[in-house]
C-alpha cells in the first residue's frame, strides 16, 4: 500500500472568508479548526462562514402545483396587497447606469424624500462618482442607492418600469396626467417591476444587516424601507421604522456635537410629526420617545394658547411662517402622544374611557383649528403657504372619532345612562371635528400642483375618501363645497393609481366609482 507524503512545497488551501468580512469586502484572516478570525474576535461578534456551492447547479424539474379549492376565509383584504414575485417581468431590465441615472433624476419630483438623513448623506455625490454603477459602491451605500431606485420606480416613466403602453413624456406632462384611465393602467403595468426591485432591495438589506449596525446610510435605508412598507401594508409592526429610530438615537449625539443648526432641528420636527401622525392613523405607539424629540428638535416653550395668541397678534408676512411652524409641529406631536396615551392607545383601552381626557383633547383640536382656519384668522396667505408645504391640520380627528365609536360599543353596557349619553355627545363632537378635518385636507390637496406624487400616503387618502363617501351618503342635497371635496378625493385616488396598483384592488375601484356616483347625483 502506498502512502501519501506531503512535500515541503505544498501548501494547504486557504479557508473561505467569514460572512462579516465578506459583507464588508475586507481581507479575512480565516483561522483553522473553526476559530474566529481576528476581526470578529476584536469586535466580540460571532464569526460564521457560509459555504457557497460552486459549479453548475443540478437540473431540477418544474413542478406544476395542483389547483386548490377556494378558501372559506371571507375577511376582506387590505386596499392594496402586493403579490409575491416569482420572477422578473419581461420588460424589466437590469440596473443599467442609464436606468439608475433616470431614477435619481425623478427624485426631485418627490418631496417626501427631502429627509435630513438623505440631505446630509453623500449618496448623490457617490453615485455620480461611480458613474451610476451600483456594484462599485460600498455595501451600505449600495443598499441606500437601491432603496432610492426602488422608491423612484413608483414615479418613473422609464420603459423598463412601465413596459408597453401609454406613458407620460415627462413628470410635467399635464395632458397625460389629466387622463384618468391612463393613470390607472400605469399602476398596473408598474407593479411587477416595482415588486421585483423591492424584493432585490430587501435581499440586499438583509445580506449586510442594515438593522443591526447604526450608520448614516443604514438609518436612511431603514427609513426608506419603512416608507415603502407603509405604502403597501400599513401594518402595526414597523421593524424598519424602529431600526431607523434606533440608529438615529445613536447618531444624534454626534450630530449635536458637530454643526447642528436650527434648520436641522426644524427639519427633524417636521418628519417626526409625520411619524407621529402615521402612528395615530394606525393606532400604534409612537416610535420615538420624548427624549428623542428633545435631542433632535430641542426644547419648546409656551402652551398652545400662547402659540394661538402669538399667531393672531403677529403681522401677516412670510417671516411668520418660519417662526410659527416649529411650535405648531411640537404641539401636533404632543397631541398625537396625548391621543395615544389617554384615549386610543392599547394601554388606555384597558381602563374605562376618561371623559376629561376626551374633552381636553377635543378642546385643543378646536383651538388649533381656530388658529388655522382662513375664515377665523386674517393670515390667509400664511395658511395658503402652509398648505403648500403639506402641513397637516387637525391631526388625528378621524382616528379620535373611530376610537370613541369603538369605546362606546364596548363600554356602553357597563356605563350608566347619563355616562352613556355624555359619551355619545362626545362622539358626535369628535365626528364634527373629523368633518372639519376632511374639509381642510381636501382644500390642502387642491392647493397642491396638478402633478404631485404621494404614494406613501395611500392609506391616509383611502381612509379619508371612505369617510368622505360615508358623510356624503347621509346628506339629502349636497352643497357645491361637498361635491368639490368628493371630486378632489376621487381624482387623488386616480393620481395614486399612476404609482400604485389601484386598478387591481376591488375595494379601491369600488370606492372611486362610489365617489363618482355621489358627485354626479
Amino acid at each position: 500500500m502506498s502512502t501519501f507524503v506531503m512535500s515541503a512545497n505544498m501548501t494547504l488551501k486557504k479557508p473561505p472568508a467569514c460572512d462579516r468580512c465578506k459583507a464588508r469586502r475586507v481581507l479575512c484572516h480565516s483561522q483553522p479548526n473553526g476559530a474566529p478570525c481576528p476581526r470578529c474576535e476584536e469586535n466580540n461578534v460571532i464569526c460564521t462562514t457560509t459555504v457557497v456551492a460552486r459549479g453548475r447547479p443540478k437540473r431540477t424539474l418544474d413542478i406544476v402545483p395542483l389547483p386548490r379549492s377556494p378558501s372559506n376565509n371571507t375577511s376582506p383584504p387590505p386596499p392594496l396587497l402586493p403579490q409575491p414575485v416569482s420572477k422578473s417581468p419581461a420588460h424589466y431590465s437590469e440596473l443599467t447606469p442609464e436606468f439608475v441615472a433616470h431614477c435619481f433624476s425623478v427624485l426631485q419630483y418627490t418631496p417626501q424624500y427631502d429627509h435630513p438623513l438623505l440631505l446630509n448623506s453623500s449618496i448623490m455625490v457617490d453615485i455620480r462618482f461611480v458613474s451610476f454603477e451600483l456594484d462599485r459602491l460600498p455595501p451600505q451605500s449600495r443598499v441606500l442607492a437601491l432603496c432610492l431606485v426602488c422608491c423612484a420606480s413608483l414615479t418613473s416613466f422609464h420603459p423598463s418600469v412601465l413596459g408597453e403602453g401609454p406613458r407620460p413624456e415627462s413628470l410635467t406632462d399635464k395632458l397625460f396626467f389629466s387622463s384618468n384611465q391612463n393613470l390607472l393602467s400605469c399602476g398596473v403595468r408598474r407593479a411587477p417591476a416595482y415588486r421585483a426591485l423591492h424584493a432585490q432591495v430587501l435581499k440586499a438589506a438583509w445580506d449586510i444587516g442594515i438593522i443591526f449596525e447604526p450608520s448614516h446610510e443604514n438609518a436612511a435605508s431603514c427609513w426608506l424601507l419603512d416608507m415603502l412598507e407603509q405604502c403597501e401594508f400599513a401594518g402595526a409592526s414597523r421593524p424598519f421604522g424602529d431600526a431607523c429610530i434606533a440608529h438615529v438615537r445613536v447618531l444624534a449625539p454626534m450630530w449635536r456635537s458637530a454643526a447642528y443648526t436650527v434648520a436641522d432641528a426644524n427639519n427633524w420636527a417636521g418628519h417626526l410629526m409625520g411619524i407621529a401622525l402615521t402612528s395615530v392613523r394606525s393606532r400604534t405607539p409612537l416610535l420615538f420617545t420624548p427624549n428623542d424629540q428633545l435631542l433632535l428638535c430641542g426644547p419648546q416653550s409656551g402652551s398652545l394658547n400662547d402659540m394661538v395668541m402669538a399667531l393672531r397678534s403677529a403681522p401677516a408676512d412670510l417671516s411668520l411662517l418660519h417662526t410659527w411652524l416649529p411650535p405648531y409641529m411640537y404641539h401636533v406631536i404632543h397631541l398625537c402622544r396625548e391621543l395615544t396615551d389617554t384615549i386610543a392607545g392599547d394601554s388606555a383601552r384597558i381602563n374605562i374611557l376618561s371623559e376629561t381626557a376626551v374633552i381636553n383633547f377635543l378642546s385643543s383640536l378646536s383651538l388649533m383649528h381656530t388658529a388655522l382656519s382662513p375664515t377665523a384668522s386674517p393670515h390667509r396667505r400664511i395658511h395658503r403657504d402652509a398648505r403648500r408645504k403639506r402641513i397637516s391640520v387637525c391631526p388625528g380627528q378621524s382616528r379620535t372619532y373611530f376610537g370613541l365609536d369603538f369605546r362606546e360599543m364596548t363600554e356602553g353596557t357597563v356605563l350608566g345612562d347619563q355616562a352613556h349619553d355624555r359619551l355619545r355627545l362626545l362622539r358626535a363632537q369628535a365626528r364634527g371635528m373629523a368633518v372639519l378635518g376632511l374639509r381642510e385636507l381636501s382644500r390642502g390637496i387642491r392647493y397642491l400642483p396638478k402633478i404631485h406624487f404621494i404614494p406613501v400616503h395611500w392609506t391616509t387618502i383611502y381612509e379619508w375618501a371612505q369617510f368622505c363617501a360615508e358623510e356624503a351618503e347621509k346628506v339629502v342635497q349636497l352643497s357645491c363645497d361637498e361635491v368639490r371635496d368628493i371630486k378632489t378625493f376621487a381624482n387623488e385616488l386616480r393620481l395614486l393609481g399612476y404609482s400604485l396598483d389601484v386598478a387591481s384592488s376591488p375595494q379601491a375601484t369600488a370606492l372611486i366609482k362610489r365617489l363618482d356616483a355621489l358627485a354626479n347625483t
